[in-house]
């Protein structure tokens, strides 16, 4: 058995108390080796105790660590995602090629089927939703970001088209739309693009241009309308606070909506100079607490649910060090799935002093 000194916040029914509590006045509230109930936990706040010792068994606490999880550690090491990391590569190298075309820095045709073709054999590779979030939480470490960027975003916008019940050619195109959305980032100066610590002003200004920037790259190129109202409008959001025009909702293409939620997912989720990677139900928080006024509801909901069910049996890490399975999502938060430790079921949107801290 671990003992662990847990905030009070954290604990919960079923735990058992590692060592005596007493008040401020030396008066003992809870004994050893009792378990807590919701009595208990009242009790421990009228008392104003900030923080108690309890006994977790060593099966529901896995220690934290700085390595990648035990799952996707394996992944790494399989022959499949070998497979999967050798044609994501050759997708990047058709991507750039397409990129440097389309700047007219390249003799090298734009070939829009070699490009879709590309990353198709990456989805085949991938097989589901599902084994394309691993797969892109895999290949997290590469660090070329306008080129692994685009082509994140453009495997999560085709799930997220499979979510929404595109056809097979909108589905193609909306993912078209992800490969390229920054392709206007290529005109903005390097030393902007990769700076490690936060932007002025200035340089803020300069990089809310590149939307505009690849817009003039596209527009007289034979490319779905959609693709380039999508590279445009990308950082539009509905309540008017995107750029570069503050476009509001009506005004602003489906595919492009689309695509704003697909690009900042990935970049939310990705590892930064400033910070780590942002577990997705972190994620799905976030958009549920400040994304309805930013993004369509009738894309945004629809992504957040796919999301979700994409970690059905996932091994999760609780914030209170307890490791269990998301075994069912409550679709009024998705956020908050119902997660079953050793015996147990722990209700996140009823037991809100705990959240997922991290997926294994």
């Amino acid at each position: 058995m671990n003992v662990v000194n847990i905030p009070v916040a954290q604990v919960v029914s079923g735990m058992i108390v590692a060592e005596d509590v007493y008040n401020s006045g030396n008066e003992r509230i809870l004994s050893r080796n009792t378990m807590v109930t919701t009595k208990s936990i009242t009790k421990l706040k009228i008392h104003a105790i900030k923080e108690i010792f309890v006994y977790i068994p060593d099966t529901l606490v896995k220690k934290q660590t700085t390595k990648p999880s035990e799952h996707i550690t394996a992944l790494k090491n399989s022959e499949e995602f070998k497979k999967f990391k050798k044609f994501y590569m050759d997708s990047i190298l058709t991507l750039k090629d397409s990129f440097l075309s389309l700047t007219g820095t390249s003799s090298i045709p734009y070939d829009e089927l070699k490009l879709l073709d590309s990353v198709e054999q990456l989805l085949k590779e991938c097989r589901s939703s599902l084994r394309t979030f691993d797969m892109l939480q895999c290949i997290r470490d590469l660090d070329d970001q306008i080129y692994v960027h685009s082509l994140n975003v453009a495997l999560i916008c085709f799930s997220f088209a499979t979510w929404l019940n595109f056809n097979v050619h909108d589905a193609e195109q909306l993912m078209l739309a992800g490969l390229l959305h920054d392709i206007g980032k290529l005109k903005l100066p390097k030393d902007i693009i990769q700076k490690p610590t936060a932007l002025n002003k200035k340089e803020l200004e300069y990089v809310h241009q590149h939307p505009g920037m690849g817009y003039a790259l596209v527009k007289d190129r034979k490319i779905d309308p959609r693709v380039k109202e999508a590279i445009l409008m990308h950082h539009e959001r509905c309540d008017g606070s995107g750029y570069p025009n503050k476009l509001s909702s009506k005004d602003i293409s489906p595919f492009a909506k689309i695509l704003a939620i697909a690009d900042v997912y990935d970049a939310m989720t990705a590892k930064r100079v400033y910070r780590k990677e942002i577990c997705p139900f972190e994620v799905v928080e976030n958009f549920e607490k400040e994304g309805f006024q930013k993004y369509d509801a009738a894309y945004l909901l629809p992504f957040l649910e796919g999301l979700a069910q994409c970690y059905i049996n996932a091994s999760v890490r609780l914030s209170n060090s307890m490791v269990g399975e998301v075994v069912m999502i409550n679709k009024s938060k998705l956020s908050r799935p119902v997660v079953k430790v050793d015996n147990h079921f722990i209700d996140l949107s009823k037991q809100k002093e705990l959240k997922i801290a991290s997926i294994l």
